[in-house]
């Protein structure tokens, strides 16, 4: 709230003005009414902060486990992207034990030899650098593999001898693929969120938008075709989505997954999800799917990235490290069977980041009433093209996304804030701007209002081979993630303005009042403008406890005051408030106010200074020196008694008529050239004033200061400028212009 607004220029109080009072009695009955408003706000909430260090101690009372698909690793201190290969395995049929596997460095074929399973390098794959994902295809032996180096699906198939591409049954221009299916020659490819099916017509692979999903999928990690029908099965986060014929059916949506990483189908209606470090298995009974214990996998493995199950048994592979685990059905129980289990080397560290995962926190209750205003800051590294982005509640139930940092192609990051929900995106800086020592207040996130405050993270990578993550530099000590609730500070109250102000650099000052007990002022933000709306001033955040602020006027010699460059003085000012957390209040109410005064004198030209003073270009603005308010004497420009002074200064608002004195000791300075319009901008005006004081030292010795009483008056009032007080004077001698002069003596010749 406004309390007062009442600085002036000019003698005090200026002769004539307009400002009574009438309208310092009516300011304080506005301050009045406004603080007996104030003893009826609403019981304080104490606004609250949550840290987290991503840590063994903090992280169960911190994580949503539930909610989260991220990988939180607390030996690391870090959450980022999962990562692996969810089709590295997989079955043709159950006429023979065989299966593929995806290596380093291609696919294997593997056979058993009565024994053991050994590699059948003849139908095996070599030479493929960078494999993302592969299946097997129709006929046996052949399989499909997407291949990051080339963004294609390929086919391969054998000709008797040998495997080798077969590109009619191959689909290019494939990138971000994470897994590959297929039936018969129909192959399908999960790639940058969406799921692509492709059949053959007769002469190429085309794909068919009925069997695909081009949109809905809000992080696909993988999917699975069930054989003998166009059904299919989509791991998208945490839950697991069913497709008839390319149509969803929710009914029989597996949900409530925790750390789901892979997916499996076969006949009969079975799937087999990877869930952090267990196989699970459902079965389709009736309408809906059911967890079945019998053919789960709870115990014994230690990383499981892949399942694949082998058509027409209950048999299953498992992928777990560089080991593929063969698990056979006696009838009872799945049991691990070693003998048609294989390892390969370098297996673990194969695969992709996922292309995004969440990681949620808990809801946090600020207590003891709701809370409307959210914030959270966080550490985050971001290589090119990964991002973390950022979203906050505090009901529980309506999550807005507030920010995220986005790494740069070229090195460095992005720090955007989004008005819209993530609609749309301003940058603000880089990442650091979001760290937890930043007070940055753009991150504080209006939200619908409740006591279930919390945080959501979405990472996300472009590059399958890079995963941005949330990191504290110094672990166990840095906080990793800091979320801020609380209230804003109570909407300030500008009383409206009576008669114009006698000043171009009013002081506006107000009370901070806030709901969460014991809260600071922070900051504040004002802003001027025309009565169309036009912008005239706008001080941006301005992190101060301070509780008054003076409109502020240029100091360039060239550069005009915001109010007189406007070419109005009537104006309107709006202003709000930040707390300590940086929470903005709503913008106050516009009060409407009008400006008549004198502003910015300067000299524009002196016509004899002494040697080594500045000697301003009257041509030249820039060289003009401006007499600032509280100048000294022994600051003010230097002329020589009896020079002639030029002087500039603006006037804002309709003054009419002007009239200037230049006292000196006991004499006053002659006034040659009356205040005269030079220039008009709208209702304000620039007036030129030039006089002299005595040339004779006796009169006007060095070190006099020439004073000044400027008074001026309009429609609207009068108004005035005097130095001082507003400084010591305008110039100050030194010589005089007589020590320029010099005699000639004329001789004459007699006659």
């Amino acid at each position: 709230m406004l309390l007062h607004n009442s600085p002036r220029t000019g003698r005090n109080p200026p002769r004539g003005s307009p400002v009574s009072n009438r309208l310092i009695k009516t300011l304080l009955a506005a301050a009045s009414a406004f603080l007996v408003a104030l003893a009826l706000v609403v019981p304080s909430a104490h606004a609250a902060s949550w840290e987290y260090r991503i840590t063994e101690t903090d992280t169960p009372t911190t994580i949503d486990q539930a909610a989260t698909t991220a990988v939180v690793d607390t030996q690391a201190h870090e959450i980022r992207l999962p990562k692996g290969a969810p089709k590295a395995a997989a079955f043709w049929g159950n006429e023979a034990l065989d299966y593929i596997v995806m290596a380093p460095d291609g696919v294997k074929h593997f056979s058993w030899d009565g024994t053991q399973m050994v590699e059948n390098t003849v139908v095996s794959v070599p030479g493929i650098t960078n494999p993302l994902a592969a299946f097997t295809s129709s006929p046996y032996p052949d399989v499909i593999v997407a291949d990051g180096d080339r963004n294609q699906v390929t086919h391969y198939s054998f000709t008797g001898s040998e495997m080798v591409e077969n590109l009619a049954l191959s689909v290019a221009g494939l990138t971000g693929v994470v897994a590959v299916g297929s039936r018969d020659v129909d192959l399908a490819a999960l790639a940058d969120g969406k799921l692509e099916y492709y059949g053959w017509d007769g002469s190429t692979m085309v794909q068919i938008p009925a069997l695909s999903v081009q949109s809905g999928l809000t992080n696909p990690i993988d999917f699975a075709l069930f054989p003998g029908s166009y059904d299919f099965i989509v791991l998208d986060g945490n839950q697991a989505r069913y497709y008839s014929a390319g149509t969803e059916n929710p009914a029989l949506a597996i949900t409530g997954l925790v750390g789901a990483k892979a997916i499996a189908a076969a006949d009969g209606g079975n799937v087999a999800i990877v869930q952090d470090n267990q196989v699970k298995h459902y079965s389709l009974a009736g309408e809906s799917f059911t967890y079945n214990a019998a053919l789960s996998v709870t115990s014994g493995l230690t990383s499981p990235t892949c399942v694949a199950l082998r058509p027409g048994t209950y048999d299953r592979l498992i992928v777990d490290g560089d080991e593929v685990r063969y698990y056979m059905w006696d009838g009872a129980e799945l049991v691990y069977n070693p003998a048609l289990s294989v390892t390969v080397a370098g297996l673990q560290d194969m695969g992709n980041y996922y292309p995004s995962a969440v990681a949620q926190s808990q809801l946090f209750d600020p207590g003891p009433a709701d809370v409307s205003w959210v914030r959270v800051r966080a550490y985050c590294s971001t290589p090119p093209r990964t991002s973390v982005t950022w979203a906050v509640t505090a009901d529980g139930v309506d999550w807005i996304t507030r920010w995220r940092v986005v790494g740069l192609d070229g090195g460095g990051t992005s720090l955007e804030v989004s008005p819209g929900t993530g609609a749309t995106w301003q940058a603000i800086g880089d990442g650091s701007k979001a760290w937890p020592t930043a007070n940055t207040f753009e991150l504080w996130c209006q939200v619908p209002a409740g006591q279930a405050v919390g945080w959501r993270a979405t990472l996300a990578t472009n590059d399958p081979k890079a995963t941005p993550k949330v990191v504290a530099p110094v672990p166990d000590t840095d906080i990793a993630v800091l979320l801020d609730a609380g209230n804003p500070p109570v909407k300030p109250v500008i009383p409206e303005q009576g008669s114009c102000y006698t000043t171009s650099t009013p002081t506006f000052s107000w009370s901070f009042v806030d709901p969460d007990a014991g809260d600071m002022q922070g900051g504040y933000e004002i802003e001027i403008a025309k009565l169309d709306a036009t912008p005239v001033y706008q001080s941006g955040v301005v992190q101060s406890t301070e509780t008054s602020f003076r409109v502020p006027t240029s100091q360039a010699p060239d550069l005009p005051g915001p109010l007189w460059a406007s070419g109005d003085y009537r104006f309107t000012v709006r202003m709000r408030l930040y707390d300590s957390m940086g929470i903005p209040s709503e913008w106050s109410d516009p009060a409407e106010f009008c400006v008549v005064a004198f502003e910015r004198p300067r000299i524009r030209e002196l016509v004899s200074v002494p040697q080594g003073s500045p000697q301003p270009d009257p041509a030249d603005p820039a060289t003009h020196l401006v007499i600032t308010e509280g100048m000294t004497a022994d600051q003010l420009p230097v002329t020589k008694a009896g020079g002639k002074v030029g002087l500039l200064v603006d006037s804002i608002g309709p003054v009419d008529a002007a009239t200037a004195r230049f006292p000196s000791l006991a004499t006053e300075a002659t006034v040659g050239t009356l205040p005269t319009v030079t220039e008009t901008n709208g209702s304000n005006k620039r007036w030129l004033i030039e006089f002299w004081t005595a040339a004779s030292l006796d009169d006007c010795p060095s070190g006099t200061v020439v004073r000044m009483e400027l008074d001026g008056s309009g429609a609207e009032g009068t108004t005035a400028l005097d130095a001082p007080p507003y400084a010591a004077g305008v110039v100050r001698t030194q010589g005089s212009v007589y020590e320029d002069w010099f005699v000639v003596l004329e001789g004459r010749d007699s006659p």
